[in-house]
C-alpha cells in the first residue's frame, strides 16, 4: 500500500510479489491508501451496530435496571465504536453517524420505538445519559493530546504531532484535521494559567492538560 501515491505492488528479493491493497487492517484498524480515517471510523460504527443488533432482547428487556444497561454501553458498545478514537478527525458528519448509533442503543434500552418519535432529549433523561458519545471521545482526544505534550522531545508521537509538513499542498479547501479539533476544543474549555503538575488535589479531581504553561480542566467523564 501508497498513502497518498500511485499503487504498485512490492517485489521481493526472491522474485515474489506482494499485491497492492487499498485497505489494511492493522490493530483492530483500518489503514486506508488515501491517507484518512473515514473508512476506519465507518467500520468501528458498523461494529457497534452490530453488538447493539446482537444485545437486542437484553436491552429491550424491562426486568435489567439502568444501571446494568449502563454499565452494557459502557463495557460493550462504547469500548467498540471509540477504539482508536484518539487520533479521529471528527467531522461534523461523522459526530452525527456516532450519535445516531449511540442513540441506537439508548431507545431500545428505554423500551421506545422509532416510530414512536420520542425526542433524543427525552430518551436521554429517561435512561440518565449526561453525556455524548462525542462528547467523549472529545474528552479522550485531550488527554491523549497532553499524555503527547509531556513525552520527551524525541519520542516519535511528539515529533509527529510539532512535525510541519514541506511543499505545496493541493488546491481547494483542506481537509478538517485532527489538531484542528483540538485547538477549537481547547479554546471552548475553561482554562487556567499555571503549572499546576504536582498539586496533589488536582490531579485527585480532576485531569488536566499542559501546554506552553496553560492548564487545561478535563472534567472527568462518568
Amino acid at each position: 500500500m501508497c498513502i497518498g501515491g500511485a499503487q504498485r505492488d512490492l517485489l521481493l528479493e526472491d522474485g515474489q510479489a506482494i499485491k497492492s491493497c487499498e485497505t489494511y487492517k492493522y490493530l483492530a484498524m483500518y489503514i486506508s491508501s488515501s491517507g484518512t480515517l473515514d473508512y476506519a471510523i465507518k467500520e468501528r460504527n458498523n461494529q457497534g451496530r452490530k453488538a447493539i443488533t446482537m444485545l437486542n432482547t437484553l436491552l429491550w428487556d424491562e426486568k435489567i435496571t439502568i444501571r446494568n444497561k449502563h454499565l452494557t454501553y459502557n463495557t460493550i458498545i462504547k469500548s467498540i465504536v471509540t477504539y482508536s478514537s484518539e487520533v479521529w478527525p471528527l467531522k461534523e458528519r461523522t459526530m452525527r453517524t456516532l450519535e445516531a448509533t449511540e442513540m441506537d442503543f439508548w431507545r431500545r434500552a428505554a423500551g421506545r420505538l422509532r416510530t414512536e418519535r420520542v425526542p433524543n432529549e427525552v430518551i436521554r433523561t429517561t435512561m440518565k445519559v449526561g453525556h455524548t458519545i462525542s462528547d467523549e471521545i472529545r474528552t479522550k482526544q485531550l488527554k491523549w493530546y497532553g499524555h503527547v505534550q509531556r513525552m520527551e522531545e524525541q519520542q516519535l508521537p511528539k515529533q509527529i504531532l510539532t512535525w510541519t509538513p514541506t511543499g505545496r499542498r493541493k488546491r481547494g479547501r483542506p481537509r478538517k484535521s485532527w489538531r484542528e479539533g483540538i485547538d477549537r476544543e481547547i479554546q471552548w474549555r475553561p482554562m487556567e494559567i499555571g503549572n499546576r503538575t504536582t498539586s496533589e488535589d488536582v490531579l485527585k479531581t480532576d485531569r488536566y492538560i499542559y501546554s506552553e504553561g496553560w492548564v487545561l480542566m478535563v472534567s472527568e467523564e462518568t
